[in-house]
This record gives structure tokens, C-alpha cells and sequence, in this order.
């Protein structure tokens, strides 16, 4: 069994060694693309007791707009989901297209559910 703070350090610690390409970052941090960038969990109680036993982990996969958006992200996704593999008991659920806000633009993403079980 572990915390929600160990499977975010466990995430974390895989996530900045997925891609040489790749910075990490967390929320609040000004962002520099290609990027990946781990969010807030949700949390769910599974059976009686004060700690949650599942983790839902948003990690943000962003790259720049431009003309290899759609390409880098697709060249990115399959490292990132690779390296979260390697955590125990976590699990790729989707990878969700769409645009993560950021300063005063918006930039191309892969929004992927990552389950974690605690």
C-alpha cells in the first residue's frame, strides 16, 4: 500500500526520464515545450476507511504549435505511456486530445489518465 504523495513521487520520478526530449514540470511551473507535466489526482474510496485506494492521475503530454504538432505528439505518447508502465499498479487508461492553456496561448496535448492503485 502507499500514499498519494508516494504515487506521484513514484510517477514523477519515471516521467522525467521518459524522453530526452521532454521537461518536466508541475502545476504552476512556467512551461517550456516539449513538455509533460503531472496534475492533480482524483481520488476514490474503494472500501471504508480514511485513505483512498485509487489514484487518477492527469499527465499532461504538450508540445508547440506548430506544422509537427500532430507528429511530435504522436512520437512523444508512446515513450511517456511506456515509462508509466514501469510503475506498479499503474495503468494507462486513455490519452485524450486537446489544448493545454499556458500563458497566453494554448498548446497542443495529450491529456492521458493514468490509474494508480494505493
Amino acid at each position: 500500500m502507499r500514499t498519494v504523495f508516494e504515487a506521484a513521487q513514484q510517477l514523477e520520478a519515471v516521467l522525467k526520464t521518459a524522453d530526452s526530449r521532454l521537461r518536466f514540470y508541475t502545476i504552476g511551473d512556467n512551461l517550456a515545450p516539449p513538455a509533460v507535466l503531472l496534475g492533480a489526482p482524483q481520488l476514490t474510496w474503494g472500501t471504508y476507511g480514511p485513505a483512498p485506494t485509487t489514484a487518477t492521475f492527469p499527465v499532461f503530454l504538450i508540445v508547440d504549435l506548430d506544422s509537427r504538432a500532430l507528429e511530435r505528439l504522436w512520437q512523444l505518447v508512446g515513450p511517456v505511456t511506456a515509462a508509466i508502465d514501469t510503475v506498479p499498479d499503474a495503468v494507462v487508461q486513455s490519452a485524450d486530445p486537446g489544448m493545454y492553456p499556458t500563458g497566453s496561448q494554448n498548446l497542443p496535448s495529450y491529456s492521458l489518465s493514468v490509474e494508480v492503485s494505493l
